[in-house]
């Protein structure tokens, strides 16, 4: 499994693998199956950073997210379409938003 995490506004990406940081693989799995389904009905804006999982073993994409770092954690957007007008909003905690911004080295 391959992360790929680009940010718009420093345009960097990075790419955490499973043969070099299991753990860090596993505890995004377990950040994004705990979040919270929220609904948002306004445009969100640009997000602070574009997030993806792939299996390059099955060459697809598991998740196309986008994250909005807040205050008490982070919102995520997950494209639940063909398009980004398809998105489900959900929300997640200071914890573990702070885990996302150490592990992508975002400030």
């Amino acid at each position: 499994m391959v992360m790929k995490i680009k940010n718009i506004q420093i345009d960097f990406t990075k790419i955490i693998k499973d043969n070099e940081d299991q753990s860090a693989i596993d505890n995004f799995t377990v950040i994004y199956s705990n979040k919270s389904k929220i609904i948002i009905e306004e445009d969100m804006g640009k997000p602070d950073v574009y997030l993806s999982i792939r299996s390059p073993k099955q060459f697809t994409n598991l998740i196309d997210s986008k994250i909005w770092f807040t205050k008490e954690g982070a919102t995520i957007g997950i494209r639940s379409g063909e398009t980004w007008k398809e998105i489900d909003y959900f929300s997640i905690n200071k914890d573990d938003a702070d885990y996302i911004r150490e592990k992508i080295d975002y400030d």
